[in-house]
C-alpha cells in the first residue's frame, strides 16, 4: 500500500507574546527552537512541508540546510489574523499540491520526532479516518493529521482557534486516536520557564546544543 500524499503545515507565524521574545530564534538542540521540529518533519514521510510565517519574516531562525531542502516551502501570511488564518494559508497551498492529507505541526514543539509524524501518516494509510492524533487524558494533541475530506471544514475556522480546539467541537468527524507513554513528545514552549525546562529535558535525554547564543543576543528582541 502506497503512502498517501501527505503535506506538513508547519505553523510558525505566532507572536510569542507569552515568551516576550521571538521564541523561534532561541538556541536549542542543533540550531534553534523553531528549527527542531522542522528537522523532524523534513526527515519524515511527509511529501512537502509548508512553513507558514509572517509576511516580513527574515527566516533567519531556520537552519540554512533545512531552508534549502527540497521539501521546505515558505508560505507568507498576515500573522495578525490569528492561528486559524495561518492554518487556512497552509491549507490553501496543500490543496494546490493535491494533498490527500495534511499534518498540522507547531514550531514550538521541539520534542516531536519523525517517528511520531510517520505513525500519524501510516495510521491514516491504514484507517483512512477524518483525522489521526495522539492523545493524553483523551485530549487530542498536535501534531494532528487531517484528511482532505475535511479541509473545507477547517477552512471555516476563524479567530485564534486552532485545530485542536476544533476537534473538540466536531463530533461528526471520525478519528483514529493513538497513545504514547512519552509525555515529553508533545511539550510546547510558550514561556521562558517552559524553555528552561525543555533545555533541561533535552540535556537529560543526551541531546547536544549548538551555540547560537551570541547570534541570538545580537538580534533586536523588541
Amino acid at each position: 500500500m502506497t503512502v498517501p500524499r501527505t503535506i506538513g503545515i508547519y505553523l510558525a507565524a505566532g507572536k510569542s507574546t507569552r515568551m516576550g521574545t521571538d521564541k523561534r530564534f532561541l538556541p536549542f538542540a542543533t540550531y534553534s527552537l523553531g528549527s527542531t521540529a522542522l528537522q523532524a518533519a523534513i526527515s519524515s514521510l511527509l511529501s512537502n512541508i509548508l512553513v507558514v510565517v509572517p509576511m516580513d519574516d527574515t527566516l533567519d531562525w531556520i537552519d540554512p540546510q533545512l531552508l534549502q531542502h527540497g521539501k521546505c516551502n515558505i508560505v507568507r501570511c498576515t500573522s495578525s489574523h490569528g492561528q486559524s488564518y495561518s492554518l487556512r494559508c497552509g491549507l490553501h497551498q496543500a490543496i494546490q499540491l493535491h494533498a490527500e492529507a495534511a499534518v498540522v505541526l507547531l514550531a514550538d514543539q521541539p520534542f516531536i520526532t519523525k517517528e511520531v509524524i510517520n505513525e500519524l501518516v501510516c495510521s491514516y494509510r491504514q484507517y483512512r479516518t477524518d483525522y489521526v492524533a495522539f492523545t493524553q487524558q483523551s485530549i487530542p494533541l498536535p501534531p494532528i493529521l487531517f484528511s482532505a475530506a475535511i479541509f473545507s471544514d477547517l477552512l471555516d475556522v476563524r479567530g485564534d482557534e486552532g485545530a485542536r480546539q476544533l476537534l473538540r467541537k466536531s463530533s461528526n468527524w471520525n478519528g483514529t486516536l493513538l497513545s504514547s507513554c512519552n509525555s515529553d513528545l508533545f511539550v510546547d514552549v510558550d514561556t521562558i520557564e517552559d524553555y528552561q525546562l525543555a533545555n533541561e529535558r533535552w540535556i537529560q535525554k543526551g541531546g547536544i546544543h549548538h551555540d547560537r547564543q551570541k547570534r541570538h543576543s545580537q538580534r533586536s528582541l523588541g
